[in-house]
């Protein structure tokens, strides 16, 4: 009686154990697009992707360069993206985060998952989504709340290449202060 209950722990534990590691099936792997929100766009030249049309080509580039320098440094990988009519924008960020392969490859307490997608929504009242991947538990609602705060005033007024470059800036700032590459 006694074996076979040690027998039954240690099939449990080794059952347990092959489904953790490098298998992700334990963590949610939704990557739709939500019902009645638009499309995901691809990546393509650029980690400001503005499908509301509403940037200065100046302002990409620049945002492009800044959440570039965070993915060479290892530190994160950066999207923001302009984009009207989501319905759904916590689980859009989210899902499109996931559908990007946004963040290095690997277990986030190695260093991997450690993607951030910056939702702004032009034609809605809550302009700002963040969704942060967990490879950065460290960059946390004290922190992103607070880039929320110093740039929300630009979109609310329509100034969203000054907001964007602050958002952008900010999180730069922010994300090397806390994962200390400066």
């Amino acid at each position: 009686m006694k074996s076979a209950f040690i027998i039954s722990l240690v099939l449990v534990l080794m059952i347990g154990l092959s489904c953790g590691g490098k298998n992700d099936s334990r963590y949610d792997q939704n990557m739709s697009v939500p019902e009645g929100d638009p499309a995901f766009p691809a990546l393509q030249n650029s980690w400001v992707i503005d499908k509301a049309n509403i940037l200065s080509q100046e302002i990409i580039s620049e945002g492009d360069a800044v959440c570039q320098k965070l993915k060479e440094d290892g530190i994160a990988e950066v999207v923001v993206i302009l984009i009207d009519s989501v319905n759904h924008p916590v689980e859009w960020a989210t899902h499109y985060g996931r559908w990007l392969g946004l963040g290095q490859k690997g277990m986030s307490t190695e260093g991997g998952n450690n993607g951030l997608v910056w939702l702004i929504r032009p034609d809605a009242k809550e302009k700002i989504t963040v969704s942060v991947g967990r490879g950065l538990p460290r960059f946390a609602t004290t922190d992103y709340g607070a880039i929320i705060d110093s740039t929300i005033e630009y979109f609310n007024f329509g100034n969203f290449d000054r907001g964007v470059m602050e958002l952008v800036k900010e999180t730069d700032k922010v994300l090397r202060e806390i994962y200390g590459k400066k």
